[in-house]
């Protein structure tokens, strides 16, 4: 005898099972804006071009704006629905610029003060548009107090919204204040030296997240040794690879 619950289980299963094959394999009347018509269903879509198998079985990639609103619409929902797997790879790099200079005297002291940035340098190579994209990094830097080098770290977001496959974005950093001090000739220190302290910026780390999910971890050189759980130097992803 076969239970009751049995059978209503054994019949969820298989309209599940229709379901998910509609949901993948669901032909569709696409429409252009003029009012050409394209009789196709969705193999895989990303945030701004669709492939398509068309009724005769022709494989077709075309960008999501080339269809009317309401189209535009149910391949954004197909997509939500049917995430594609993505192989995040990234390209990363910096450089740094001075945005301004300063002097002022303290007793027998020239203090120079100079703001600088960092320049990030970013690459989308993981094949398809990435909405939703931020940025959080750490630069290091060395201040000088009382005539030691002490390195600090200053930490920040950048919100870069959408990166399309191979493009180069340069993010620009907050602004790190630097200071040199000169002694007036004929002055010492304490020491004995007339030598000038200089503070300096190292490096920094980069990390890349993609709908709040961290996928691609760089550093450049000059950052300390075990600062961050990634290598110097390294411009691949070591997190989505």
């Amino acid at each position: 005898m076969i239970k009751k619950h049995t059978v209503i289980g054994v019949s969820l299963l298989v309209l599940g099972m229709l379901q998910s094959f509609t949901l993948h394999a669901e032909v569709r009347t696409f429409t252009s804006p003029d009012g050409r018509t394209l009789q196709a269903e969705i193999i895989v879509a990303t945030p701004d071009r669709v492939s398509l198998k068309t009724a005769t079985g022709q494989p077709l990639i075309v960008p999501i704006d080339k269809f009317i609103p309401a189209d535009q619409q149910f391949i954004n929902d197909w997509r939500k629905a049917n995430p594609e797997q993505i192989k995040y790879r990234f390209a990363a790099d910096f450089t740094k610029s001075k945005a301004s200079s300063s002097k002022r005297k303290e007793n027998n002291e020239t203090i120079t003060t100079e703001r600088w940035e960092c320049n990030m340098k970013l690459t989308n190579q993981s094949g398809q548009t990435l909405d939703g994209v931020t940025v959080d990094y750490t630069i290091y830097f060395d201040n000088i107090e009382r005539g030691n080098k002490v390195t600090r770290s200053k930490k920040g977001t950048a919100k870069i919204g959408t990166m399309k496959n191979l493009q180069q974005m340069v993010v620009k950093t907050e602004a790190i204040d630097l200071n040199s001090v000169q002694l007036e000739g004929g002055f010492y220190y304490t020491d004995g030296s007339r030598a000038r302290q200089k503070e300096t910026l190292n490096g920094m780390v980069i990390h890349i997240n993609h709908d709040g999910k961290k996928v691609f971890s760089w550093a450049s050189s000059g950052v300390p040794k075990g600062a961050e759980s990634v290598a110097e130097g390294t411009k691949e992803s070591l997190l989505g690879q």
